[in-house]
């Protein structure tokens, strides 16, 4: 249910469509309310305290439990140390708190929500990018490879010295 193989399925305590209670309520263990509570709810025990909240639920107080599933209403914050699940039609009138979240389409949240994860973890590092230099071109060390022709060449000496090589060529493919 939670992700946790070792955490139980079944239903600890039960508040069933119809009943309405007035005044606070502590629990450990897993609660699943389909009624009505009018005062805050707290989960005692912080590994294993599970809070469900049916689709004929409502909720009129503040919660705390590191666990919590809301297919209905609250009308108060809301504070989950661990995991909270927003089902369809599930509506939260208050503040939300929490460490991951999941909410599906059709939830609503009529007031901040507000993430407790670690800082560190939240916080948007960007991307480490080394940068590469395009490498630089040497200038040619001998004076030869430059483009200036040197004294006593021609253009023509070397067009005679290219047609040259290109009529050798065109021997040894006649041959």
């Amino acid at each position: 249910m939670w992700g946790n193989k070792t955490k139980s399925h079944n239903v600890d305590t039960l508040i069933a469509e119809g009943t309405s209670i007035t005044g606070d309520l502590t629990f450990e263990g897993a609660l699943f309310v389909d009624g009505v509570i009018e005062g805050d709810i707290h989960g005692t025990n912080h590994e294993k305290s599970v809070l469900s909240v049916g689709v004929h639920g409502r909720i009129e107080g503040n919660i705390e439990s590191p666990y919590v599933t809301i297919f209905g209403q609250v009308d108060g914050d809301v504070r989950v140390s661990q995991k909270v699940e927003l089902k369809p039609g599930a509506k939260v009138n208050g503040n939300l708190y929490y460490k991951i979240i999941e909410m599906n389409a059709g939830a609503t949240v009529n007031g901040k929500m507000v993430n407790l994860g670690e800082p560190h973890a939240l916080e948007h590092k960007p991307e480490r990018s080394d940068v590469i230099s395009e490498p630089k071109v040497s200038e040619p060390k001998n004076s030869e490879s430059k483009t200036e022709p040197k004294i006593g060449d021609s253009k023509s000496d070397q067009k005679k010295s290219d047609s040259a090589l290109h009529s050798n060529d065109n021997e040894a493919v006649r041959a």
